[in-house]
């Protein structure tokens, strides 16, 4: 009974201090004021990687061709430093190579086909095109009028300091959104690059999460500009109404992912999400009747 009782105690005070917090103001970004706001955005996974070999200009291309507002790729870093388009620590599953690719450079990496695991129909579509691993500074020279989320696969600060580089000497400071599920690589980025801006990495999303289901989403602090979360977590509905409130509140963009069934897009956009991280821009465009 004593406990309870304390628990009722510090639950009441903890309510009573959050309704005399000050409601902090929201975040601001030119990569925010980018944005689509009549309709929830189409972010491409992975390039759109339902519809060509994931992370190379061959579904870049594509995904601009379909309708894609915002490019969403990953990025690994390579023997010599360099940041290349691949969502695997390794080339295996996606090349015809084999090898880390933090032990391979980019001299090794250049021949290999980027269309050799392509998962889509017919398998074989791209396999003579020559398609090969792009590396990030290209692909941002190649659509620079498009925004972009980029994630730092490695946990690492020379990756962090990397995406740093790549980004200001492509002069897309305004245009790229940085992401990470590691919270030190985040860390590390944002000490690089302030001025860009930033997803929520895993602990900061789990206790944002956590805070605005419990309604004190304003005593949460990241410098986080967005937050990507697929639809359902642990068994929990992760896109809850006070999490979409309290997101909003705080003019953080909440993406989610990945959504490729259109009744599931359908779902989510009437639930306010900013946007849907997908493999098939195309459907979405169907959805959102364009």
């Amino acid at each position: 009974m004593r406990g309870v009782v304390i628990m009722v105690l510090v639950l009441t005070a903890v309510y009573g201090a959050a309704l005399l917090w000050p409601e902090p103001a929201p975040v601001s970004h030119p990569w925010l004021d980018g944005r689509t706001v009549e309709r929830a955005e189409r972010i491409a996974h992975g390039g759109g990687l339902g519809r060509a070999p994931a992370n190379t200009l061959a579904a870049l291309e594509l995904a601009v061709t379909d309708g894609a507002d915002v490019l969403e790729v990953d990025a690994q870093l390579t023997a010599d430093g360099v940041l290349v388009l691949m969502h695997d620590d390794t080339v295996d599953r996606t090349t015809d190579g084999a090898g880390r690719v933090a032990d391979l450079t980019l001299a090794d990496i250049r021949p290999l086909n980027a269309a050799f695991g392509y998962e889509g129909e017919p398998a074989d579509r791209f396999a003579g095109d020559g398609i090969a691993v792009p590396t990030l500074a290209e692909a941002l020279a190649a659509f620079p009028d498009h925004r972009w989320i980029v994630e730092i696969k490695p946990d690492t600060e020379d990756a962090a300091r990397a995406m740093c580089e790549t980004i200001r000497q492509a002069g897309m400071e305004t245009r790229v959104l940085v992401g990470s599920f590691h919270d030190s690589a985040m860390d590390h980025f944002r000490t690089f690059c302030p001025a860009v801006a930033t997803g929520m990495a895993r602990n900061e999303a789990f206790s944002f999460y956590a805070m605005a289901r419990l309604g004190l989403a304003k005593l949460h602090t990241s410098p986080a500009h967005a937050l990507q979360l697929p639809p359902r977590a642990s068994g929990l509905d992760a896109i809850h109404p006070r999490l979409v409130s309290a997101a909003r509140a705080r003019g953080i963009a909440l993406h989610v992912w990945t959504i490729n069934e259109q009744q599931e897009m359908e779902a989510l956009i009437s639930r306010g999400v900013d946007g849907i991280i997908t493999d098939r821009v195309d459907v979405m465009v169907n959805v959102q009747g364009e």
